[in-house]
């Protein structure tokens, strides 16, 4: 480290000074240093937690404040700093990327992978036949009336057989306590139609 430094130390116009001391804007190099240093270890955790891009945000400041911190030091390493950046930050992203969907653990964390090529109904079988099952029972109400449970703007809720059933109207809306007759069934919902009072 102490070599890197060094080196970066002659770039300066006025290069280490005759007494060996660093000169006084040394700490600008060190900060350089380190807000590089985060921009890796923020990219990094970006990839492993998830911060809804709040890290990554980090890393584009601290790549801004470092780029900053290397031109008030020297400008020529300022601008290959700034090239670096250009250059490296998609060749990163491409070959993180790349590593990341190839190994194991980006193969668990990609959706779809585990998956692939299986039919959703083989991988719970329970489920499915739990889903039939409703829907046969569902359909088993066609033909029968009861009455709505909540005002149906379509969607609500109808009682039939002391049963609370999801419903949605033939119309517009159909409100509470009304008589109504299930026209058809689908989708784990009666289709119900309002009955309306004979006149006599």
């Amino acid at each position: 480290m102490n070599m890197i430094l060094e080196t970066f130390l002659t770039l300066t116009p006025t290069g280490i000074q005759a007494s060996g001391e660093a000169p006084p804007d040394t700490i600008l190099l060190v900060w350089s240093l380190l807000l590089i240093g985060g921009v890796v270890l923020f990219l990094i955790l970006e990839a492993f937690i998830p911060s809804g891009g709040f890290l990554a945000i980090l890393a584009a400041c601290a790549a801004i404040g470092s780029i900053i911190t290397t031109f008030m030091f020297n400008d020529m390493l300022g601008i290959a700093v700034m090239i670096g950046y250009v250059i490296l930050t998609p060749m990163g992203l491409y070959w993180g990327i790349r590593l990341w969907k190839d190994s194991s653990l980006g193969r668990k964390w990609i959706l779809g992978a585990e998956s692939e090529g299986i039919d959703e109904n083989t991988l719970n079988p329970e489920a499915e036949k739990v889903r039939v099952e409703r829907l046969t029972s569902i359909k088993d109400h066609i033909g029968e009336t009861g009455l709505t449970d909540s005002v149906l703007r379509p969607v609500g809720f109808v009682m039939i057989d002391g049963q609370r059933i999801d419903a949605i109207a033939e119309g517009d809306m159909i409100n509470t306590n009304r008589p109504i007759l299930v026209v058809d069934a689908y989708d784990n919902q009666l289709k119900v139609r309002e009955i309306e009072p004979e006149n006599t």
